[in-house]
């Protein structure tokens, strides 16, 4: 046996019992049997998987959050509207929206009443008499085609002394007709019965326990939020 076959054997012996390494490749032969070893495969190392920033995590946190907020604050808007619908319904709430409306149609009554009393007034007529004349001469004024700003101007105040006179005519009679006081007092109560129905239905919804699981759901939203959007503004502000 030759000395390079020695050798060669030897190497498969030590790798075969676990005490050497593949060793003929160091090993040129004069006729050229290395040349013809294949070459060693590099050890290919797989880049990083990319992560995602702090600054992305945090505005995808805040997004998040700010949509649990929006969804749990319509849910809660949903069931209020839905419960106070309910509640209109109810015998009492109509019999007092019933009693308001009356109230405020008699104060309406009442009111055209007082001032169909005015038509015999002299300074009430005189008014109204100013106001005609106003809008009459600025018609004719613009068929002319010749209106300026400089002659509509003192017919404008005129219609406008006119109509003030008047409004404040009506106002002082009605503020002073027996009739149209009665008809305000009668609203005014009436408008504090369902006032109070209101506090009813606030104060039910306190004790239901589907409106706090939802105003609660609310709070919880809310709170999750504020720590969302106030790591986004720390990241922010570094």
């Amino acid at each position: 046996m030759s000395d390079l076959n020695l050798r060669r054997a030897l190497c498969v012996l030590a790798v075969m019992a676990g005490i050497g390494s593949p060793c003929w490749a160091a090993h040129k032969h004069p006729s050229g049997d290395s040349a013809n070893a294949p070459p060693p495969t590099p050890t290919q190392t797989a880049p990083p998987a990319s992560q995602p920033s702090i600054a992305s995590q945090n505005k995808a946190a805040d997004a998040a959050a700010l949509a649990e907020l929006t969804k749990a604050k319509q849910a809660l808007e949903d069931l209020t509207t839905q419960q106070w619908a309910a509640f209109q319904q109810t015998p009492d709430w109509t019999a007092a929206q019933s009693k308001l409306d009356g109230a405020k149609s008699d104060l309406d009554d009442s009111r055209k009443t007082a001032s169909a009393s005015l038509a015999n007034n002299p300074d009430y007529q005189a008014a109204l008499a100013a106001k005609q004349k106003a809008a009459d001469d600025i018609a004719a004024l613009r068929a002319t085609g010749d209106a300026t700003p400089d002659t509509l101007l003192p017919l404008a105040n005129a219609a406008l002394q006119a109509n003030s006179k008047i409004r404040q005519m009506q106002n002082d009679l009605i503020a002073r007709d027996p009739g149209v006081q009665a008809a305000s007092e009668k609203v005014t109560a009436a408008q504090h019965d369902l006032d109070l129905l209101k506090v009813k239905f606030q104060n039910s919804l306190s004790a239901d326990r589907q409106y706090a699981a939802a105003r609660a759901a609310v709070d919880l939203a809310q709170t999750h939020y504020d720590d969302a959007h106030a790591k986004l503004a720390s990241n922010a502000d570094n």
